[in-house]
């Protein structure tokens, strides 16, 4: 099964509604890994785990808070290029939407955007013109960066919960992410722990 990166949207140690949506769609085309930004991941791995998360990659530092999107964006395709994810999952929120731009055009990738449902082969169902026509689209793009719109899907534990990891590794980001320079504080999670 291919890895799904799963942006988390949190509030500190608290997993907001959408991020246990988002484990609940990654579940039915892959493994989920969750990418955490900012404190909080370690209070939050078992209810991560209660939504199948099987890995959670956690990335902490001064540059998460000073910065909205940019090292978000900077860490998901640091991720993707070391492990080849089969998708990337965010929330359809104002800041999930910028960082799957920002995303694509580090990576090339496709975006599929107020995504709605998602089918075993990556094909999304949107509600467009009000939610009067309901259509499905395909990213035609190797990974697709798919956002889906909070309050779509219902959240689901997984029937067997994931596995609890977090994993860390500190990497500095290799491109700036505006005029404010580069953030030294991702971090990537990248060893093998339990919590």
């Amino acid at each position: 099964m291919p890895e799904i990166l799963v942006l988390a949207e949190h509030d500190g140690a608290t997993v907001k509604k959408v991020t246990t949506e988002l484990l609940t769609l990654a579940r039915g085309i892959g493994e989920p890994a969750v990418v955490w930004t900012g404190p909080g991941a370690e209070a939050a791995a078992g209810r991560l785990a209660e939504f199948g998360a099987a890995k959670v990659y956690v990335a902490a530092g001064a540059d998460f808070d000073d910065y909205v999107v940019a090292p978000k964006a900077e860490l998901l395709a640091r991720l993707a290029a070391g492990g080849h994810p089969g998708a990337v999952l965010v929330a359809a929120t104002q800041e999930g939407r910028e960082v799957a731009g920002r995303l694509a055009v580090k990576t090339g990738w496709g975006v599929l955007t107020d995504v709605t449902g998602l089918s075993a082969d990556l094909t999304a169902e949107q509600q467009v013109f009000g939610g009067a026509i309901t259509v499905q689209s395909r990213a035609r793009s190797e990974v697709p960066i798919i956002a889906v719109r909070p309050g779509a899907v219902a959240a689901e534990p997984a029937q067997a919960p994931g596995q609890r990891w977090l994993r860390k590794s500190r990497s500095p980001s290799p491109t700036p992410p505006g005029p404010r320079g580069s953030p030294s504080g991702c971090t990537r999670n990248g060893g093998h722990g339990r919590s």
